[in-house]
């Protein structure tokens, strides 16, 4: 099982290039915020600035999973990763003033990277054996979190000392790397099947959109996938408020600084390290149904604690237990896909899937930017109420539908 994973090369490789990427990744997303909340003051810039990462996600996820099908997966996360570094480059030359040109880059930046998730996903199954999925993902984790120890931390520790140009300078570095790592993996079975067959442009046209639309149906028709994406939409829904309204919550209710905020970033690190390792040893004993349910509604009642106790003392330990329930909830949910999702469809599948997330994340920090008026606190009560609400409203339709698959006690 995970002694097999590891003796894997190409496994080895895969998981050492996302390590790499997302520590730079990390520490960009925990500056550009601040950055933009320190330069301007305004909640509904910080807020805007999460808007613009999320909105490739939205009108391009679901094309890029159908995008993918047809690109070589390894090639792909190559050269993914190099041209956002080339992106990235252009913030160096931005004067501060210049908020819009900024703005286009992430967005820019962003859009290019729509395509990495699901070749990442698509490729990870081709290198793993699907009864290895849930294993490969859980060790990913736990190391994703021993990066999120870091990364927050760096990232407020490294806009203090050397302001903005040296956490991007980190980031593309980060990308170079990741490149060079999946570029190692070699793959003995070409997976993708290549037509030899001779079309028009307008013939490839039609199917590009033809396959495209085969990927939303088969969500639509299995209710096990509805399921998902509901439970998924409304927790992405709540997490992008939170996203836009943690860091006034912080800086202005809590009365901290960017370093206190790096800190509680990689509080939930911690957590999110214990519920990858507990996820690792509980997912052949427990049957995914009671794992996520519990999961969901701790991590609806822990953020409820968080958000009415602003104290950094309090806050840091909440965050530490909040990453144990929030990583096996969205972990255990997203692997579900991965294990019921039939191989030629995996790509558009989770294409589709970043669109919702991203379409519900943009709905929540949208929410979050125009009702700032009502309260920071109050809001952030509302999302630990959405956490708590989907789960016993999606309760019996999750047990009924992993039930049918024999996932389900």
């Amino acid at each position: 099982m995970v002694t097999h994973l590891l003796r894997q090369k190409n496994f080895l490789f895969i998981w050492a290039a996302r390590q790499t990427s997302a520590l730079g990744d990390w520490i960009l997303l925990i500056v550009l915020p601040l950055y933009i909340h320190n330069l301007t003051g305004s909640t509904i810039a910080t807020g805007t600035m999460f808007i613009t990462q999320m909105i490739p996600r939205l009108f391009f996820g679901s094309i890029a999973g159908t995008i993918v099908e047809r690109l070589n997966k390894k090639w792909t996360l190559v050269f993914t990763d190099l041209i956002r570094g080339i992106i990235l480059f252009g913030l160096f030359v931005i004067p501060a003033d210049h908020l819009w040109v900024f703005f286009l880059i992430v967005f820019i930046q962003n859009m290019i990277g729509t395509v990495f998730m699901p070749a990442h996903r698509s490729l990870m199954v081709d290198i793993v054996e699907r009864e290895h999925i849930v294993d490969a993902n859980s060790i990913t984790i736990v190391s994703d979190n021993i990066i999120r120890l870091v990364g927050p931390s760096l990232g407020g520790a490294l806009l203090g000392i050397g302001g903005l140009h040296i956490s991007i300078a980190i980031d593309i570095l980060s990308y170079i790397i990741s490149s060079i790592l999946i570029s190692l993996i070699t793959l003995s079975v070409v997976k993708q099947a290549e037509s030899k067959e001779k079309s028009t442009l307008m013939v490839k046209w039609l199917k590009f959109w033809n396959d495209w639309w085969k990927g939303i149906k088969i969500v639509r028709k299995n209710q096990l996938f509805l399921v998902i994406f509901w439970m998924s939409s409304i927790t992405w829904l709540a997490q992008g408020m939170i996203n836009v309204l943690f860091v006034p919550y912080v800086l202005d209710v809590m009365g901290e600084s960017s370093v206190e905020f790096g800190w509680i970033e990689s509080a939930e690190g911690v957590g999110g390290l214990i519920g990858g390792y507990l996820l690792l040893k509980l997912n052949k004993k427990v049957n995914p149904f009671p794992l996520i349910m519990i999961s969901l509604l701790l991590t609806g009642i822990m953020f409820l604690f968080m958000f009415n106790l602003p104290y950094l003392l309090i806050v840091l330990i909440l965050n530490v237990l909040l990453g144990v329930p929030n990583i096996i909830f969205s972990v255990r949910l997203e692997t579900l896909l991965q294990e019921h999702v039939p191989e030629d469809y995996l790509s558009r599948v989770f294409g589709s899937y970043n669109t919702m997330i991203a379409l519900a994340t943009l709905a929540g920090m949208a929410l979050a930017t125009i009702f700032n008026f009502i309260g920071t606190v109050l809001l952030l009560n509302l999302t630990a109420v959405l956490f708590i609400a989907v789960g016993i409203l999606l309760y019996r339709p999750l047990r009924h539908k992993l039930r049918e698959q024999g996932n389900s006690n």
